[in-house]
């Protein structure tokens, strides 16, 4: 195809660009960028996230040509993009791991020269998720992410901060993080991405969420077939999976259908249900041209071995070999990848082996690889594929008829999945194997769901705390990120659980500890505001302050009786009896200090209560921080979105003043070049014209004198010769004698009128008088009438246009002359074209059409000139938008909007006058220029 040619020819010529050079030393070229480069780069990169996500041979063209322009030219900010794209191409197609993670630093070391958030974002973006897990462990990818996210919300980039977000939890999936850890990043990840409109993200979000919440259920039914068999529950618009995949496809959105399959078959796998696994694996590998060298690749490639290798014992000869031949060649690209990063592959490496091993009868071997693969899962941490590999060794164990051996990775599975979160496995699990329940001790030595014991050192084992309700609460805290609404919600829980009869929440903003939220037991609503802690006369401040300072509890069974906070006015002021209070620390950091007090009971607040206070305070430290991180990124949308309003309040001014100065521009280079040419031609026509008019009289003269002496033959020759006699007769002296002198008087009259037409050019365009001076206007609007003469006259097909003059006794007036010339000349030509439709000789009206001109002076030492036609008049619609550049009643090609917008600017700016417009459907249309007899400025000459 086209583009395979261009993709070969690019990359021909990268590799001849490059040359020996070291990627490293590319960041030191000198830029020899000219601006067309640099702009053909940027719109490169704008382009190349949306050709990579639609159209993967077009993006490999638009990288290349990146690549070849940096290299040609010098690396530039955007080059990072181009460069970054290119490791993933390396990568994935030519498999050169290392020149792509040197391509991939080479991006992230630009865009730390060039100091652009925007660019950092989308390179952080880049190598976190395409090049970085090839080399070093998956942990290691979302710290880059979260450098991406806060670099995104500093620049503004939503869109990209969106995609970080995704691949922060493909990469936490990817990691085995536990399933609920997971599941509260994602719900507060989508808040961002439906927020900001990013689809891509929030599909890929939601496609993840339903799938791990899948595996994070507890069914009802607890038959393995209802396990089986259940749809993946869908709850974003519909209840129906079909509808998601649809939504999908109708958005092209194949980048997250394709990891959404990819996970699907892994999930239908564990289950047992292998036919949905291979199908949508199968599925999946249609569309992998979509997610090129993104992580999700590499599990594509380990699920679709676990999957052959379950299936391969019971298929036909001809589907074994083809599963085989399908086997190898993912062990080898995998064995490439696990060679090159241990800590993310190795693992996966060693179980597809462990499988292969095994369905080859190789039972010791199989064995001694799920045990290397086991060891390696747990030694990185990737808890899921170690119950994975405990799981698949049981099997292994009872094959070959070993319950003993069995039991020992049967527990160890059991567990695994159990502390990664998937409850829907670990049920499936106790349904697969039945005649182990007896071997299964575990199941005695596991957490009670519904309630568990927590010890201090002043509470006997006996004592146990509802954890039901704990969790039930923290999951309440965590699934909020709204700052306000969190703080409502946390103080409810907290004065709940803790049996207070009051509390106060004090946050931590810039560096001192304030009131933010207040509850009592009298009242249902929080009160959520924002106080100085100085200002509060009923907290006790020394309490809050020690808490503040030593980040230790306080736990006052009777404080007024105490002796420790007695001096405290608070505590003297109302005798206070039982007070909790307690610092929210995350991560080492104060976030704030939560107080609670009961004045109805001593000893209200038990050790068991304070327990519970502590474990939901830890996780009320990170909903705290992540609400405020929410509201933050809130903020800076806000002022980012006044910001840019602002900008396009600016823009639409500058683009009203560019259009205006641009018709200024125009009209005036119109005017200049006609006034250039009519003084021009007035001053050609005016020397023959002089010469005609000059010479007149003496001809004139000359012919009388000859006519004198042709008198004189006459009367002394009365009787002339015969040839004389015939001459006299073929010319008809007597006729032309007579005519000739109205032939003398007609020239003089056209001569005259040349002349007259003359003056009038140049008085029109009065090139040489560029400043203020006293002029009369009558001389101007006659001189324009004149002009336009042709244009009023009476035609064959057209009657003559009136022109009515009632003319006021004008002073001379000090202005622009030229310009009101032009003012002229556009309110009479747009009468004129007004009249057309009248003038029709063709169709019978009932009024002459006229032009009438009327000046007069005004109390407030103006002019006024009126200019009105009797013509078919304006719309109110078209009036409003009369005097706009550009806008025009008049055909294509007829007028260009300029006119009235030119003249406009001359009365109103330049004159400091006014031009108003009246007008009446049918009637006809009334202009009104008032313009000072004198400037106020008084700069004239």
């Amino acid at each position: 195809t086209d583009l395979q040619t261009a993709i070969n020819r690019e990359f021909a010529k990268v590799k001849e660009n490059l040359g020996n050079q070291e990627i490293a030393y590319l960041i030191n070229e000198k830029e020899k960028h000219t601006s067309k480069y640099k702009v053909a780069l940027t719109l490169l990169t704008n382009l190349m996230t949306s050709a990579y996500l639609t159209n993967p041979e077009l993006w490999k063209v638009m990288v290349l040509k990146g690549v070849n322009i940096s290299l040609e030219y010098g690396s530039v900010a955007e080059s990072c993009l181009c460069y970054s794209n290119y490791g993933i191409i390396l990568n994935s197609y030519f498999g050169d791991y290392h020149s792509a993670y040197q391509f991939g630093l080479l991006a992230l070391k630009l865009t730390d020269k060039w100091e652009i958030s925007g660019l950092k974002c989308k390179a952080c973006s880049g190598f976190a998720n395409t090049l970085s897990f090839w080399f070093k462990h998956i942990k290691e990818s979302n710290v880059i992410n979260h450098e991406g996210y806060g670099a995104a919300l500093e620049s503004g980039d939503l869109e990209y901060a969106g995609y970080l977000l995704h691949n922060t939890t493909i990469n936490s999936l990817f990691q085995g993080k536990p399933i609920p850890e997971i599941l509260t990043e994602i719900y507060r990840y989508l808040q961002f991405t439906q927020k900001t409109k990013n689809q891509l993200s929030t599909d890929t979000l939601i496609g993840i969420k339903n799938l791990i919440e899948n595996w994070a259920s507890k069914p009802e039914n607890q038959e393995r077939d209802y396990l089986i068999k259940e749809q993946i529950n869908f709850d974003f618009d519909t209840d129906k999976e079909a509808e998601y995949l649809d939504s999908c496809q109708q958005h092209q959105n194949f980048h997250s259908l394709c990891i959404y399959l990819i996970y699907k078959s892994y999930l239908f796998y564990l289950y047992g249900n292998l036919d949905v696994a291979l199908d949508s694996i199968l599925s999946a590998k249609k569309y992998l041209g979509f997610i090129t060298g993104a992580l999700p690749t590499t599990e594509f490639n380990f699920y679709y071995s676990l999957i052959l290798t379950t299936l391969y014992p019971n298929v036909s000869q001809v589907k074994q070999k083809e599963y085989w031949q399908q086997l190898e060649k993912n062990q080898q690209q995998m064995k490439v990848w696990a060679d090159n990063c241990p800590e993310n592959f190795e693992h996966k490496y060693l179980l597809i082996a462990a499988e292969i091993a095994s369905i080859s009868g190789q039972n010791s071997a199989a064995i001694d690889l799920y045990n290397q693969a086991i060891e390696s899962a747990s030694k990185n941490e990737f808890i899921q594929y170690e119950a994975l590999g405990n799981e698949l060794a049981v099997k292994c164990w009872l094959n070959q008829d070993k319950p003993k051996y069995a039991k020992i990775h049967l527990h160890d599975a059991y567990y695994g999945y159990q502390n990664w979160g998937a409850n829907r496995k670990v049920k499936d699990l106790e349904n697969q194997y039945p005649e182990l329940q007896n071997l299964l001790t575990v199941k005695n030595h596991m957490i009670d769901p519904q309630t568990t014991a927590i010890s201090s050192d002043t509470v006997s084992n006996s004592q146990s705390l509802d954890l039901a309700t704990v969790i039930k609460a923290s999951q309440a805290i965590s699934s909020e990120i709204v700052l306000d609404k969190l703080l409502s919600k946390l103080m409810k829980i907290l004065m709940e659980n803790a049996g207070a009869e009051k509390g106060v929440l004090l946050l931590t903003t810039k560096g001192q500890l304030m009131n933010k939220a207040a509850a009592t037991l009298d009242s249902e609503e929080v009160l959520v505001q924002e106080t100085q802690i100085n200002e509060s006369e009923d907290l006790p401040l020394t309490v809050i302050n020690y808490v503040e300072r030593t980040r230790q509890d306080v736990v006052l069974s009777n404080a007024f009786a105490e002796d420790r906070f007695t001096t405290d006015p608070y505590v003297a002021k109302i005798k206070l009896k039982s007070v909790l209070c307690t610092p929210i620390i995350n991560g080492g950091k104060l976030i704030g200090v939560l107080y609670l007090e009961n004045n109805l009971t001593t000893g209200a607040f038990t050790p068991e209560r304070l327990e519970i206070l502590r474990l939901l305070s830890s996780q009320a430290a990170v909903s705290l921080e992540n609400a405020m991180l929410y509201a933050s990124v809130e903020h800076k949308i806000q002022e980012r979105t006044q910001e840019l309003n602002e900008k396009n309040i600016r823009l639409e001014q500058t683009l009203h003043e560019l259009q205006r100065t641009q018709s200024q521009l125009i009209q005036s280079e119109k005017m200049s070049s006609l006034g250039q040419l009519v003084a021009g031609v007035a001053h050609e026509i005016n020397n023959p014209v002089g010469f005609i008019y000059g010479n007149l009289s003496p001809a004139n003269e000359y012919i009388s004198d000859l006519l004198n002496l042709i008198d004189l033959y006459q009367e002394h020759y009365p009787e002339p010769v015969d040839e004389i006699q015939d001459e006299i007769e073929d010319i008809d002296l007597e006729f032309l004698i007579q005519d000739l002198q109205k032939v003398l008087n007609s020239i003089k009259v056209g001569a005259e009128r040349i002349r007259d037409i003359v003056i009038s050019l140049r008085n029109f365009s009065r090139l040489d008088e560029a400043d203020m001076k006293p002029v009369n206007i009558h001389e101007g609007i006659d001189s324009t009438i004149l002009i336009l003469h042709t244009r009023i006259k009476e035609k064959s097909d057209k009657h003559e246009i009136e022109i009515v003059r009632k003319y006021g006794n004008l002073p001379q007036v000090i202005c622009y002359v030229s310009q009101i010339n032009q003012v002229f000349m556009n309110l009479l030509t747009n009468g004129i074209d007004a009249l057309e439709t009248l003038r029709d000789k063709q169709q019978e009206f009932d009024r002459q059409p006229t032009i009438t001109i009327s000046t007069e002076v005004t109390d407030s030492e103006t002019v006024k000139i009126k200019i009105a036609d009797n013509g078919s008049g304006i719309s109110s619609q078209a009036l409003s938008k009369i005097f706009d550049p550009f806008f025009t009643t008049k055909p294509v090609g007829v007028g260009t909007g300029l006119g009235l917008s030119i003249s406009y600017s001359i009365v109103v700016e330049k004159h400091e006058g006014n031009l108003s417009c009246s007008s009446e459907v049918g009637k006809g249309t009334e202009f009104t220029i008032e313009i000072p007899i004198k400037p106020a400025t008084g700069n004239y000459s």
